[in-house]
């Protein structure tokens, strides 16, 4: 492994993206660099670049140097390390506060005796459990052959792509928009990715460890998803499949697709 190579690998485990680690680790080597200059070195597109100079500016890993045009350049690595520091810790201690926040609201909520009458779901009326994974994988080919508008699918490896891809190229067929988040580490699953892009599905890759979930959540409307737990930490995990149309679940898996979606990067051929 190279220098570069294990620079690389430290600054993603400091939760830096691709982008910002191909963008820093040029303005180290080149002291300082205009937009086009770093383009050429990392054939990141030019428009990105400002929004990843900007999130490491923010992050105190470089500055701008006003002119035309504009040029940027690293801070001093240990400073700009000690300014990411703090940056991450301040992120951290404002999203415990928000929680801390919600996390009362929630008590004030649950401690109003109208709303806890109402509160009264059954499981069932929630969640449809399956016994195995074939039947999840059913289930999934069967909301897929009935996708309208959009297939978002969330997973850590894409291995079982084969057994939805006539699924998923007869939805394309019908005008279904479809999204994939996955990982792209490893040659089989770059493959699956550039399947994907030439079936005219979007793909991202995830931009910072695993997911420990896997589903497919089809018009706003229903959930198929598996979540890996393991009982015991470093032992084999468990699962239990399940499928939901419930708003409040569908919210959920939305909202947090969207999220990791925008963090993710886009993977090209």
């Amino acid at each position: 492994m190279s220098d570069t190579e294990e620079l690389t690998l430290m600054l993603k485990a400091l939760g830096l993206t691709q982008y910002e680690v191909k963008t820093l680790i040029t303005l180290v080597a080149l002291s300082s660099s205009t937009a086009e200059e770093i383009h050429k070195q990392t054939d990141i597109p030019t428009p990105r670049i400002y929004d990843t100079i900007d999130s490491l500016e923010k992050k105190g890993l470089v500055r701008t140097i006003s002119g035309r045009p504009m040029r940027f350049e690293a801070l001093n690595l240990k400073k700009g390390l000690d300014n990411l520091f703090r940056f991450t810790e301040q992120e951290y201690h404002d999203k415990l506060d928000k929680m801390a926040n919600v996390s009362q609201e929630i008590v004030t909520l649950l401690d109003d005796p109208e709303y806890h009458s109402r509160l009264i779901i059954k499981p069932d009326e929630l969640l449809e459990a399956y016994s195995t994974l074939e039947e999840m994988q059913l289930k999934t080919k069967d909301i897929i052959k009935k996708a309208e508008k959009e297939v978002c699918i969330f997973t850590n490896v894409f291995y079982w792509f084969d057994q939805v891809k006539q699924e998923l190229t007869e939805a394309k067929e019908r005008g279904v928009k479809i999204e994939v988040l996955m990982s792209t580490e490893d040659d089989k699953s770059k493959k699956v990715a550039e399947n994907l892009l030439k079936l005219g599905a979007k793909v991202k890759s995830l931009a910072e460890g695993n997911v420990l979930a896997r589903g497919t959540l089809v018009d706003q409307e229903q959930v198929v998803f598996v979540i890996w737990v393991s009982p015991v930490p470093h032992e084999k995990y468990v699962y239990r499949p399940h499928f939901s149309s419930n708003s409040g679940i569908i919210e959920i898996f939305s909202n947090n697709f969207k999220y990791l979606w925008q963090k993710g990067e886009e993977f090209e051929l």
